[in-house]
This record gives C-alpha cells, structure tokens and sequence, in this order.
C-alpha cells in the first residue's frame, strides 16, 4: 500500500481569487498534489491565484520548480500570481535562488551587494559568492 503523501492542499474561493494554503513539505514525491490543485483552480476561471505557504516546513527544488511554474503559467494565462507567508527555511531557499521576487511579489529581504552576485542572495550567499576560486585541479 503506497503512503500518503507529505503535502496537503486546502483550496478557497474568495470571489474571483484562488486561494491555495499548502501544510506539510513539497518534495519531489509529494508537488503532484499542488500541481494538481493548481491546475483544477487554474480551470476555475479564476482571475488571481494565491498560495499560503504557511503551513509548509520543507521545499525542495521540485516544489520550487512547482511554484515557480504555478506562476508562469498562472501569468500566461491572464492571472496574477501571489505566493505569501513561506518559513524562514523556504524563505532562504527563495532568496538563494534569487526567486523571491518572482513568487512573492517583492525584493528579497537582503539583496546580494557583490558586482555580478545573482539578485536575491543573502549576505552568506553573497559572501560565498565574492570568496569563490577556481576549483582545485582533481
């Protein structure tokens, strides 16, 4: 018998917004339940599509590839797309991506200072970024 998976989605209609609240962890054996969430509110007719992350301990890159796809497609179609209220841990996995504008709709918390740092790495990142050389020969 297949376990459930980890990733619970809750779907609200407020007028002619979707409201997605997302609980659990989005990896890669769990993002087909957004996905399919996602795609039964994009066939709503709807005009806006926000999702609360809230609830969600764990992103991987599937469910940043997810999102992130959720918004395309979602701003292809017409809609805004809104993401709102990630942990501190999707957060950081927002910011180092450089993705935090794209999802949430505003600049990242820290924007990486270096010349030629990628937007929307923290201050870690950024200094990782600045110290990098070349790798040693194997």
């Amino acid at each position: 018998m297949p376990t459930p998976p980890l990733l619970y989605v809750d779907r609200r209609q407020e007028g002619v917004r979707i409201v997605l609240v997302l609980a659990g962890a989005m990896d890669l054996h769990s993002v087909h339940v957004f996905t399919a969430a996602l795609a039964a509110a994009l066939r709503s007719g709807a005009t806006a599509v926000h999702v609360d992350l809230s609830a969600v301990a764990f992103c991987d890159c599937s469910g940043l590839n997810a999102l992130l796809e959720a918004a395309q497609d979602s701003r292809a179609g017409g809609r805004t797309f809104q993401a709102h209220g990630p942990c501190t841990t999707v957060l950081r996995l927002f910011t180092l991506t450089g993705t935090v504008g794209i999802l949430l709709g505003r600049a990242p918390r820290a924007v990486g200072a270096a010349v030629g740092a990628p937007v929307g790495m923290d201050e870690t990142a950024t200094k990782r970024f600045e110290d990098r050389s070349a790798a040693p020969p194997v």
